[in-house]
This record gives structure tokens, C-alpha cells and sequence, in this order.
């Protein structure tokens, strides 16, 4: 039986370098002759990531702000539901994530921490509940493939809206703006403690430090060689894993 292809999923707040890693790391285990596939979330060109769209650029009536969490959270699943039942991953190696579940985790979660505050309830735990359920609806009860190593990117959040300015046009947001998202400092900086909680609660997640001791970011460089360190040293284990 053909052996599961291994899913790595790059995560981090806006502004952390994954895209850029993201093609690096394909290209260097092309170059190793291993078989990858790529898969963007939200894939914004679907019926559920076009809604996502909408909802993140804040151009209409009702914003990803206005929706309640557990109900926002259904879209993005069901964006990844979708997504994995029409990818072929017969002879694939690999499967990279451009986010995943943990990236819904985190900034879904930031509400929810955000939310428990204003209502003078334990943040963290109100956090914790969430994820857990987050987990089990999209890895349990939906079905969705449960990557094997998460790579978490982690940048202070001045550095995410300085390396956010720089993106150019996105189209899901009609241009060079924001999204509702990243435009929110203190939303930003509980997704950033989002990530660290759910880096605590699996295993399978490897957090990769983007600025050195000043402050200043890693090189590309630098950041690429210590993602392949980890990558690599799962791959070759690639024969270990269970069949489809």
C-alpha cells in the first residue's frame, strides 16, 4: 500500500517569512528528489475561502470580527475540508501547508482570549478549551489530515505590521491594505501567545525564532538552512509511516 505522504504545516502571524520559507523549503526537497505538493489556506479562489475573503476585508455588512468564533471557524475547516478531498497525493512525498488547523487555532483563539478578559474570566484556559475543540472538530469529526510537524514562525508583533506593509496588492482585500486582522495590535499579540500555546500542546510542533538577539530579522538564509535541519531529519523517515 502506498505510504501517507508527510504533511509539514508553516505557521506564524502575519508578517513571519512563511511564504518565502514555504517555496524555499519546496525547492530544496525537489532538489532532493522528493514529490510535494502545496496546499494555501484559505484557498481564495473556493466557494468557502471566496466567503472568507469577504469577511477579512471588511467591505461587507458583516466582518470575521462580527461572527462568533466557533461559527468562523466552521469556514476555514470546511475551506480545508474541501481542499484536501480534491487533492490527488498519489506518489507525493510531501504535502505543505500554507496554515492549517493551528493558524485557526491562533487567531480564532485571540478572540476568545480577548472575549474572556472583558469578561473577567481565565483567558488561558477559555484558550485551551477552544483549541481542543478546534481540534477535535477538524481532526476527529471532519476528518481533515492531521499535519505531522508543525513549523511555527515567530516574529514580535512590531515586526509583523512593519513586514505586512511590505506585501503589496493582496486581492482578497481589493488591494495593498490590511485585513481586518493584522490591522488589530492587541489581536495580533494574542494570536502570537495563541501559537505558543498551541506550540506547548502538540508535539509535533517546532518553533523557529525570525529575529536574533536585536531584534532585527533573521536572514532568509539562516531561517531556510534551520527549517531544512528539522524537515530533513523527518523525511528520512518517511518509510515509517502509515499507509492511506
Amino acid at each position: 500500500m502506498e505510504k501517507r505522504p508527510l504533511i509539514i504545516a508553516l505557521e506564524g502571524i502575519d508578517g513571519s517569512g512563511k511564504s518565502v520559507q514555504l517555496l524555499r523549503l519546496e525547492a530544496n526537497l525537489v532538489k532532493a528528489g522528493f514529490s510535494v505538493k502545496i496546499l494555501d489556506f484559505p484557498c481564495y479562489d473556493s466557494f468557502f475561502g471566496r466567503e472568507i475573503g469577504r469577511l477579512l476585508s471588511g467591505d461587507g455588512d458583516v466582518t470575521a470580527a462580527d461572527l462568533d468564533v466557533r461559527s468562523m471557524s466552521l469556514w476555514y475547516a470546511m475551506d480545508r475540508v474541501k481542499a484536501f478531498g480534491a487533492l490527488d497525493a498519489s506518489g507525493t512525498d510531501v504535502i505543505l501547508l500554507n496554515r492549517s488547523t493551528m493558524a485557526n487555532a491562533a487567531y480564532q483563539g485571540s478572540r476568545v482570549q480577548i472575549a474572556a478578559m472583558k469578561k473577567g474570566e481565565d483567558p488561558q484556559a477559555a484558550l485551551e478549551d477552544y483549541i481542543k475543540w478546534l481540534f477535535e472538530l477538524e481532526f476527529v469529526i471532519l476528518g481533515i489530515p492531521e499535519p505531522d510537524i508543525f513549523l511555527i514562525f515567530d516574529v514580535p508583533v512590531g515586526t509583523s505590521r512593519k513586514n505586512v506593509a511590505k506585501k503589496g496588492r493582496r486581492e482578497y482585500v481589493g488591494g495593498e491594505k490590511a485585513d481586518v486582522y493584522e490591522k488589530d495590535t492587541m489581536l495580533l499579540e494574542t494570536v502570537r501567545h495563541g501559537y505558543i500555546t498551541c506550540a506547548a500542546m502538540f508535539p509535533g510542533s517546532r518553533t523557529v525564532a525570525c529575529t536574533g538577539d536585536d531584534g532585527e530579522m533573521r536572514s532568509v538564509e539562516s531561517i531556510s538552512a534551520e527549517v531544512s535541519d528539522i524537515v530533513f531529519a523527518a523525511v528520512g523517515n518517511a518509510g515509517d509511516r502509515p499507509p492511506v
